[in-house]
C-alpha cells in the first residue's frame, strides 16, 4: 500500500483507532481481530507481530457492535530500520496476507505495513 494510502488511514479523525495489543488487554474479553474467534486469538497474533519485530501496531477502523463489543480487520504495522527485524516483519505481514489471498508487501523503504485480516 502507498505511504498516502496509510498516512490518510492515521490522520482519519472519524476512524477509531488504538495500539492494538493495549485496545485487545483492557478489553475484558470483548473486542476482536478480524475472523479470530476470540481476544486472546487476537492478542497471539499481535504478540506474533511485536515478536517479529514491529515497533507498532495500530488496530484501525474499529466498528462497534453492541455491549461493549469491538472488531477490526485493519491494523498499521510499524516496520522497525534494522534488516533482520524489517525482514521478519515483512514476512509476518506477507503471512497474513496470504492468508487472505493477497500477495505480501515488497520492502521499498517504507516505514508502514497495511494489514488486512478479513
Amino acid at each position: 500500500m502507498s505511504s498516502d494510502f496509510i498516512r490518510e488511514r492515521l490522520q482519519d479523525i472519524e476512524s477509531k483507532k488504538a495500539e492494538a495489543l493495549r485496545w485487545l488487554e483492557e478489553s475484558n474479553g470483548r473486542n476482536t481481530l478480524g475472523e479470530l474467534p476470540s481476544t486472546e486469538d487476537s492478542i497471539a497474533l499481535v504478540k506474533e507481530a511485536y515478536a517479529a519485530g514491529a515497533e507498532e501496531v495500530l488496530a484501525i477502523e474499529i466498528d462497534e457492535y453492541g455491549e461493549g463489543h469491538e472488531n477490526t480487520g485493519k491494523l498499521i504495522v510499524k516496520v522497525p530500520l534494522e534488516a533482520p527485524a524489517r525482514d521478519r516483519v515483512f514476512r509476518w505481514c506477507a503471512k497474513q496476507a496470504e492468508a487472505q489471498g493477497y500477495e505480501g508487501e515488497v520492502d521499498q523503504g517504507q516505514s508502514h505495513i497495511f494489514v488486512s485480516l478479513d
